[in-house]
């Protein structure tokens, strides 16, 4: 695995990042989370000197990450792919089992509302059972939801940090950067993109396959090609991109 390289043409590369425990520090709940404003600026200046080719691939709602990096807009895909947004502003969904997810929802609610520190979060496209606060009840939550989807062809399950998130579509993160790559600004770029969970595995393929870069950020195994240890490590490296974008971009 190599280290984290300077990229000094940022009119090369097209940058794909995850959200949670990537740009921002995994918090006990989502909505607990800070965007650093030197992290919105850094994706501001990679965004201006990259002509745009900057996207975020994250499992949470795009409304929700507009919040988070307002006034900055990006293009975005959420939930892992079920919705994106491309560069011409248009949104796109994938199709979804909805009665799937309602039925799972009335299943896992009561489990939930009786073991306090539990979240069942809603999505579009699907279902998150957070237990970072009773990380004690982690098989307990394993078995109920594998008991539940059983009953359920078109349910796809992923462990994450401390969530199981259940989603009722075919989309990944990789498919997203597929599609992204296909289109402009990002069609003929080097692919960049970094993640830290399981969920961005599918990522960090495609663009292995596509000759880019993948960054996993933190510990475990991984297909990526390089790694960060830390946010902290590749919020740095990610400053250090965008300065060096931007003075390229004012010599060139």
């Amino acid at each position: 695995m190599t280290s984290l390289p300077i990229l000094r043409d940022a009119h090369a590369y097209c940058f794909f990042f995850d959200f949670d425990g990537t740009l921002t520090e995994i918090a006990e709940t989502p909505g607990g989370v800070h965007l650093a404003n030197e992290t919105r600026a850094a994706l501001q200046a990679l965004h201006d000197a990259a002509s745009g080719a900057v996207a975020i691939v994250t499992g949470r709602e795009i409304e929700i990450i507009d919040r988070y990096l307002a006034p900055l807009k990006l293009p975005t895909a959420g939930v892992h792919g079920f919705e994106r947004r491309d560069a011409s502003g248009a949104t796109l969904e994938s199709q979804a089992n909805g009665r799937s997810a309602a039925l799972l929802f009335d299943a896992l609610n009561p489990f939930v509302e009786r073991n306090s520190g539990l979240l069942l979060e809603k999505k579009r496209g699907a279902l998150a059972l957070h237990y970072r606060k009773r990380e004690e009840l982690e098989q307990d939550c394993i078995s109920i939801v594998e008991a539940e989807i059983a009953r359920l062809d078109d349910a796809v399950l992923t462990r994450g940090k401390m969530v199981i998130e259940v989603r009722f579509h075919r989309a990944t993160k990789g498919t997203a950067i597929g599609d992204f790559l296909a289109e402009t600004p990002f069609k003929g770029r080097v692919p960049v993109f970094a993640g830290d969970d399981v969920t961005d595995e599918d990522g960090f393929e495609v663009v292995n396959r596509c000759g880019g870069l993948s960054i996993k950020v933190g510990p475990g195994k991984t297909a990526a090609l390089a790694r960060a240890g830390t946010v902290g490590e590749f919020l740095a490296w990610l400053t250090e991109a965008a300065e060096a974008a931007k003075r390229a971009q004012k010599n060139g």
